[in-house]
């Protein structure tokens, strides 16, 4: 938007074609005239008059399209964009552009009194980011009652500005101000404003809008945030599930095998934990012979019958399937001291990666070294600030959307205020998701 903005400001600024003369400075250019004159502010040869009067004459231009006019009982002005007064334009009735094309600004005034121009500001913004802000100076143009005329007449290159390699940088709604302040002859010292606001769109209306850079950027984000959205919503509702799992035990080996989304905390000292490796592997095999859950074959991973005594393929019997279960797992247990650091927050799904086994025996490890006193855990993994966060975006292409396909013209407190909405709405969804994940406090002193 910054570089759009010097475009323009180097590209176009909206001059008067009239300049008043100062003793003896010479006319570079003269107003179309439609009725009445251009008074000056100081005297002038007759052969500067005969020069102005056969410019003023030579140069007559005809507006293309009905005027209507910003004024008061002195003075008013007409703004027209590519034939079309920008007076009327709204959300409702914007003014179409082309950003490929060029932009034809007219300017008219109509002065029904003696007055003087002061000055002037056009400046354009989008999605209440400003594209450019250009202050006019017109000299103090002495204006005489009467006075119809086309004040100037300027081109934007759109094409140049707000496409790159043939590709739209936006489109969209655009919305313009143009103001002239004026004074009366009869008070020089009292300054009036004249001012309207009026709207443009830039390119095809519709889905066609979206085929620009700023279109394809606001789907892109559209996409991420609702994608984001949907996976949180899925881990919150696997550590939902994991929540009411750890509730149903009253402790680590009743539970058995610790659900993938539970988070395990480190003791921040060693001290507690200096023991042998043998009596590590002795204690954790103790603890872990109630953490098999009878689905699958510890040896082979075959499917363990509901009422079977032994495995269908290697014919291990139930009592020895135990123990070679406990006995796998207690041989990790050294390992898995420095699978956790000290003072350190682990799922147990990450546990399980860094000790490289299967969701079910990493859980089971970590139930049995809770139920030691080794691990605590009290949380499961949610995704909070992912809610957060993808809430937030989601918000900010609201407007987006509402100025690319319905027109709006929305302001920075409207955007601001939007995307505050969404990021509380989020997190209050996050935290009652929270809430309903929340788990007792298990391990260190059980």
């Amino acid at each position: 938007m910054v570089g759009l903005a010097c475009g323009f400001g180097h590209c176009f600024s909206l001059r008067p074609v009239t300049q008043s003369l100062k003793g003896n400075q010479s006319i570079r250019h003269q107003p179309p005239k439609l009725s009445g004159d251009v008074r000056m502010k100081n005297s002038v040869t007759l052969a500067s008059l005969l020069l102005i009067t056969g410019l003023l004459w030579s140069v007559v231009v005809v507006p293309s399209a009905q005027l209507d006019w910003t004024e008061d009982a002195n003075f008013g002005f007409s703004m027209t964009m590519n034939g079309v007064s920008t007076a009327g334009s709204n959300t409702t009735n914007p003014i179409y552009v082309d950003p490929a094309s060029d932009l034809i600004v007219g300017i008219w005034i109509n002065a029904s009194a003696a007055v003087y121009l002061r000055t002037g500001l056009f400046s354009m913004e989008y999605l209440g980011i400003p594209l450019f802000s250009s202050p006019i100076d017109y000299g103090d143009i002495a204006v005489s009652a009467g006075t119809v005329a086309q004040l100037s007449n300027s081109t934007i290159p759109l094409g140049a500005l707000l496409s790159y390699g043939g590709i739209s940088l936006v489109t969209g709604t655009i919305l313009g101000h143009f103001s002239m302040n004026y004074s009366l002859q009869s008070d020089p010292s009292t300054t009036v404003r004249l001012a309207h606001d009026f709207v443009l769109y830039l390119g095809s209306p519709g889905l066609g809008s979206i085929m620009s850079v700023v279109g394809l950027l606001t789907v892109g984000f559209t996409v991420m945030s609702v994608f984001g959205l949907l996976i949180s919503l899925d881990h919150f509702q696997q550590g939902i599930s994991a929540a009411r799992k750890m509730r149903r035990g009253k402790t680590a080996a009743g539970i058995g095998i610790f659900p993938s989304a539970v988070v395990l905390r480190r003791k921040p000292k060693k001290d507690a934990e200096k023991i042998s490796k043998e009596e590590l592997v002795k204690r954790v095999g103790e603890a872990a012979r109630s953490g098999w859950d009878g689905k699958s074959c510890p040896k082979c991973g075959k499917k363990w019958g509901s009422n079977a005594d032994a495995c269908s393929k290697c014919k291990i019997e139930k009592a020895a399937a135990v123990t070679y279960f406990s006995e796998d797992i207690a041989e990790y247990a050294p390992k898995a001291l420095n699978a956790v650091a000290p003072k350190s927050k682990v799922p147990v799904s990450t546990f399980s990666k860094r000790l490289h086994l299967k969701p079910a025996k990493g859980g089971a490890l970590a139930a049995a070294l809770t139920e030691m006193g080794v691990f605590q855990t009290k949380s499961v993994k949610i995704p909070l600030k992912k809610v957060a966060f993808s809430g937030l975006a989601l918000a900010g292409t609201y407007w987006s959307w509402m100025q690319l396909l319905n027109g709006a013209i929305p302001g920075w407190l409207d955007v601001l205020l939007t995307t505050a909405a969404g990021l509380v709405v989020s997190v209050l969804i996050g935290y009652f998701m929270k809430w309903l994940a929340r788990v007792p406090r298990l391990g260190y002193d059980k």
